[in-house]
């Protein structure tokens, strides 16, 4: 027991030594706690919030990183993605790189001149469009054109060759002897426009001294001996003469008369009376088939039944079928003159009338005088010499034609002294358009 005592207190010392040479030569460890011994740390023996007790076992292991359950098929973990390379550029062909491509150019654009016409020199430009209506050059203005005062008018004869060269007779009939107009107005009509077209056709009959109107309708009554065509026994020549008249103001078939229409309208006319035109004048806001279309009046036959219609041109086309009253709008715009009777509407209506008549009563039925037209419609007596009033006439020039004190155009006089311009008409035995003056 002596011995044990004594040997303590050599045993502490060699504690402490060893302790301080441990202090000496690793501080770190000894202060910190390396081996689990030694002061606490600053604060004293209190434990940092949260803590409790260690868990039996010794200290927790830090968590694995997180990892997805999921792994890619064909087991493994999946390899990370390659890294970003730019593809790499097309390997140049041989010769060096690749020109650009020249830039497009459409069809049209020519990427070279043509080549030069035979003859040398470059080929001129073509000259610009001008259509048919208008002129290069300015139309001479209206004084250049005579137009005498009453009475001092040239002698009456043929005024030019129109269109009338090939019109031959295709031995067809021809209204001749006594001819019954049949006439309806369609549409609203006032009572003077109707009396003026009735007084025209009387001026037929009328041979005074100075008038005319009636010298024209022999040229028409020429075609008879042409044809060698004889008249009933006690008639000479034609005879016009209104049989029946009817007016329909309410236009009972509508404001747009179509074919169908005008078949109605044919036999509705029909008075049972031989040898009988139909002749139907539209008002100016009734619309008819085919006119206004190259023709200002349309004639034909519904069961050998034959007929005629007019159409007034104030609203429907003024510029095609009112001419010269009205600028014309085809051709050369010309001159315009004031209408004889104070209205361009009804003073176009008689031009066009006179047109027709001739027309109808030389070939009725498509078969006696005429040759082909530019269209469906053939050239005959009436329409040959279309725009030609007087001698001297030119495409936008009426012609020779008389003024009265008030300034209306005229060529022609009727019964009563009542004036009118009507138009030329192609002459079989001269072969050229016949005018009053």
């Amino acid at each position: 027991m002596a011995s044990s005592s004594l040997r303590l207190p050599h045993v502490a010392l060699a504690t402490q030594a060893l302790f301080l040479i441990l202090l000496i030569t690793t501080p770190d460890f000894v202060l910190g706690g390396g081996g689990g011994h030694g002061k606490k740390p600053a604060g004293g023996g209190k434990k940092p919030a949260g803590s409790g007790k260690k868990p039996a076992g010794g200290g927790k292991k830090p968590a694995a990183p997180y990892r997805p359950h999921h792994q890619p098929a064909g087991g493994g973990n999946k390899k990370p993605a390659a890294p970003y390379r730019p593809p790499r550029p097309h390997p140049q062909p041989a010769g060096g790189p690749k020109k650009p491509a020249a830039p497009y150019r459409p069809p049209h654009i020519q990427a070279r001149p043509h080549p030069q016409p035979a003859g040398g020199g470059p080929k001129k430009p073509a000259a610009p469009y001008r259509p048919p209506h208008v002129q290069a050059k300015p139309t001479a203005p209206a004084a250049n054109i005579r137009m005498p005062g009453p009475g001092t008018g040239g002698p009456a004869g043929p005024a030019s060759k129109g269109n009338g060269q090939g019109i031959i007779y295709h031995g067809g009939p021809l209204l001749t002897g006594e001819v019954n107009l049949s006439i309806i107005f369609y549409g609203q009509f006032v009572r003077e426009h109707k009396d003026l077209i009735r007084s025209f056709l009387r001026s037929f009959e009328v041979t005074e001294p100075g008038t005319a109107v009636s010298k024209w309708w022999d040229i028409v009554e020429g075609y008879q001996s042409v044809a060698n065509v004889k008249n009933p026994k006690g008639i000479q020549g034609i005879k016009i003469k209104v049989g029946t008249q009817q007016s329909d103001d309410k236009a009972s078939f509508g404001k747009v008369v179509t074919k169908d229409y005008i078949k109605m309208l044919v036999k509705k006319a029909n008075s049972g009376k031989p040898n009988t035109l139909a002749v139907i004048f539209a008002a100016k806001d009734v619309a008819v088939s085919e006119l206004c279309r190259g023709k200002c009046y349309d004639h034909g036959h519904v069961d050998n039944f034959p007929y005629l219609i007019v159409g007034n041109p104030e609203i429907e086309c003024p510029g095609s079928c009112a001419w010269p009253f009205v600028k014309n709008d085809y051709g050369p715009p010309g001159i315009t003159v004031k209408p004889p009777n104070g209205d361009a509407g009804v003073d176009a209506i008689i031009v066009n009338f006179a047109s027709g008549l001739a027309s109808a009563v030389t070939n009725p039925f498509n078969t006696a005088f005429s040759k082909p037209g530019p269209k469906t419609w053939p050239i005959e007596a009436g329409n040959a010499c279309e725009g030609i009033f007087g001698t001297g006439a030119s495409p936008g020039k009426p012609g020779n034609i008389l003024t009265d004190p008030a300034g209306g155009a005229y060529n022609a006089v009727g019964e009563r002294g009542l004036k009118f311009l009507i138009p030329g008409v192609w002459d079989p035995k001269t072969s050229t358009c016949w005018t009053p003056m």
